[in-house]
């Protein structure tokens, strides 16, 4: 679908809708690096903990393609080399994550110098052995690692680098720099490791086989940027959660080790955040293109790919853009929405905004495109850049939520480097992929994406949220709400109890649509037992009758497996919502109610119930497995306000571990949506790319990390 950029008063109301990573140095024969440039002086803020004498390693005939380095074999040099000698490195490691889509701290880390086959920091696709890898992804704690590795073989040097240039030992915030500096022997190579301080257990490090030193014949390298053969590893050792959003993650103060463990297929309480929302490449992919008939201008193209990302799928709403100077800003990070920005990210109303930069000093040019851009829709605008008005911005609402937005940053990007060079098109591509990011304005309380009452789709008429009273300024979207939590599935279900002669009414009633997640409650499967009965069992795989309730909510399969367990003497499913007429059929919708009657004895005396929660991947609602009692331990009827107090203490999110979660309750393979068996996985529990991960995208590391190596002359 393509659209004519607009540019005067025509408007849709939205009101009216009905990561491949680069190249590793893995290879002792072969790399590719790109130059880059060192900063500062070689200050020393590692810690040496040990250093053997076990003579140069196997000598690194790799060749240095970045054009800084020596002469190698089959040069032009006609002399002989002279013998390769130890040589002194500074390597620098910058944190540049304000300058793309995931704002985070790095950890203190570890660096190792060592021979071209040694045992380093770890292996791709294996477990973690408990050598002190999940200390550093986890939390951000190296030292473990560190005294591991230095008794690997094969290892010459282990270091920890921990202090930024100019600062206090500690995490390595945007804008700041590690450096340290050591003594190489001919052939030796260098691995490093620094934690996602915004993920649960992601870490940036090089591959196991390090990155070369020394060219062909021992020479040293010259400076080099070294960043792209680092990768986004994903230590395996955690469950993931949004990036920078996941209260786990050591950047919201998580405690040690305390995060939900990533057991492929096992089931766990639910842990991940209902208000998670993907990054920017998941919702939105720019395309710049040079004209190829003129040259000065340029065509850029948005494409909604939501849909087919699976993360979150959502309308975005009508569009904004303009090309401008510095003096020009859609948005201040940090500051109050401005009323355009609020009619923009609360109702996806782009008209005010588009009406403020129309004639405004500082814009050169401006327009609108008509929303709803619905998922797999592309839209189009064409600009002619000027380097006195540098900069590019769009922005537009993300529909399936209350005030969040798409943008590229307060100031947008850049079309003109610093010497008034006009950038390529491909470089103005990749600065909106490193840069297009969710932005919430603080106008009105988050509620779930795709679920809530106040959004734009399901609102009653725009602005009618309550206010955000959190945070009511302008910020990246870093919401990390669990809406779930707590008993009664936080407010998700409400349960009451009659006892009469021994017979107890029990009623289920959703009471979601008073809460930030309203949300649907699937036909129940209940069970009158004894107490070596347990409907699920924590920790173990998913039995396939639990993944088909978990997933599809279907307890069919489950209640012939109940049926046949030792212990249950009475198991049904209610699936008619009480109502004043005809009773049809169906999952129980926000204000309704199921009602089932049960007759307990003195063996057969709990009671457990399980239902899935709608829209998710695969959470179910339960109690403890071993359900609640309904008569005492000598057999008689407790008191109802005692049971329902039980059940309502008892009841909570559960994860059958069969489906990797999605963001908020509009993920594409979610029920009632998805198909069983569609949805992402849920985790390998060993070491891999985080590219493999389905689940969250992340950065590719030059969007977190700059790493620069050179001699010290």
């Amino acid at each position: 679908m393509k659209r004519t950029p607009s540019t005067g008063a025509t408007l849709t109301l939205l009101g009216s809708l009905s990561l491949p990573a680069c190249g590793d140095d893995v290879s002792a024969t072969t790399e590719t690096d790109t130059e880059g440039t060192s900063t500062g002086s070689p200050t020393d803020s590692s810690t040496s903990l040990t250093s053997t004498d076990d003579g140069p390693g196997t000598t690194d005939t790799g060749l240095d393609t970045s054009g800084d380095g020596p002469t190698t074999a089959g040069s032009e040099s006609t002399g002989q080399l002279p013998p390769p000698e130890p040589a002194d490195f500074v390597v620098t490691i910058e944190n540049v994550s304000d300058q793309g889509l995931m704002f985070s701290p790095l950890s203190p880390g570890v660096w190792v110098n060592h021979e071209a086959n040694a045992d380093t920091l770890f292996q791709s696709g294996v477990a973690d052995d408990d050598e002190g890898l999940a200390s550093l992804a986890e939390d951000g704690d190296p030292t473990a690692l560190a005294a591991a590795v230095a008794g690997h073989n094969g290892v010459d040097q282990v270091g920890v680098f921990d202090t930024p240039v100019g600062g206090d030992p500690g995490p390595l915030l945007p804008g700041d720099m590690y450096e340290f500096t050591f003594t190489a022997e001919p052939g030796t190579r260098l691995g490093l490791a620094t934690m996602v301080m915004g993920s649960n257990d992601l870490f940036i490090a090089s591959g196991p086989a390090g990155v070369s030193l020394f060219a062909g014949g021992g020479q040293v390298m010259g400076e080099r940027d070294i960043t792209d053969v680092l990768r986004v590893w994903d230590a395996g050792t955690e469950a993931n959660q949004a990036p920078g959003q996941g209260p786990w993650q050591a950047v919201h103060g998580g405690s040690p080790d305390l995060g939900p463990a990533e057991i492929d297929q096992a089931v766990h309480m639910h842990a991940t955040s209902t208000r998670a929302m993907p990054l920017g490449p998941d919702i939105a992919e720019v395309i710049v293109d040079q004209d190829m008939k003129n040259p000065a201008l340029f065509h850029v193209s948005i494409t909604n790919v939501s849909g087919t990302r699976g993360t979150m799928v959502t309308p975005l709403s009508s569009l904004v853009w303009a090309t401008h100077d510095d003096t020009v800003s859609l948005f201040a990070s940090g500051g109050a929405a401005s009323p355009e920005l609020r009619a923009l990210a609360e109702d996806g109303d782009a008209m005010p905004m588009d009406t403020l930069l129309t004639g405004l000093a500082g814009v050169d040019e401006n327009g609108m495109i008509p929303g709803p851009i619905m998922p797999g829709d592309t839209v189009e605008f064409s600009i002619t850049p000027d380097f006195m008005l540098p900069r590019l911005s769009v922005a537009t609402m993300v529909v399936e939520s209350n005030d969040a937005f798409l943008a590229a940053g307060p100031e947008g990007i850049a079309m003109f480097d610093e010497g008034n060079a006009l950038n390529t098109d491909n470089e103005m591509t990749e600065a909106f992929r490193a840069n297009l990011t969710p932005w919430d304005a603080g106008t009105e309380a988050n509620e779930v994406p795709g679920a809530g009452a106040n959004q734009v789709l399901r609102q009653a008429a725009p602005d009618t949220g309550p206010e955000e009273v959190d945070d009511p300024t302008v910020h990246r979207y870093s919401d990390v709400t669990n809406d779930l939590a707590g008993p009664s599935l936080g407010g998700f279900l409400e349960v009451s109890v009659v006892e009469l002669a021994g017979v107890y009414t029990v009623t289920l009633t959703n009471t979601s649509g008073a809460t930030a997640f309203p949300g649907v409650f699937t036909p129940t499967l209940w069970a009158v037992h004894d107490d070596t009965v347990a409907l699920f069992e924590p920790g173990m795989l998913a039995s396939p009758s639990l993944e088909l309730l978990a997933e599809e909510g279907d307890p069919t399969m489950l209640l012939g497996d109940v049926m046949g367990m030792a212990g249950v003497a009475l198991a049904g499913v209610v699936d008619t919502p009480l109502t004043m007429g005809m009773p049809v059929v169906g999952p129980l919708m926000p204000g309704e109610s199921y009602e089932f009657i049960v007759t307990p004895d003195a063996v057969n005396r709990f009671l457990s119930f399980i239902g899935m929660v709608v829209p998710s991947n695969d959470t179910f609602g339960a109690m403890d497995p071993a359900g609640v009692a309904l008569l005492d331990a000598m057999g008689m009827p407790r008191l109802a306000a005692d049971i329902e107090a039980d059940i309502a203490a008892s009841l909570v999110a559960w994860d059958a571990g069969t489906e990797g979660n999605q963001a908020g309750a509009a993920g594409a393979d979610m029920a009632p949506v998805g198909m069983l068996g569609e949805g992402p996985g849920n985790g390998l529990g060993e070491v891999r790319q985080a590219d493999e991960d389905e689940i969250w995208s992340v950065p590719e590391p030059r969007g977190l990390i700059r790493v620069i190596v050179a001699p010290v002359q």
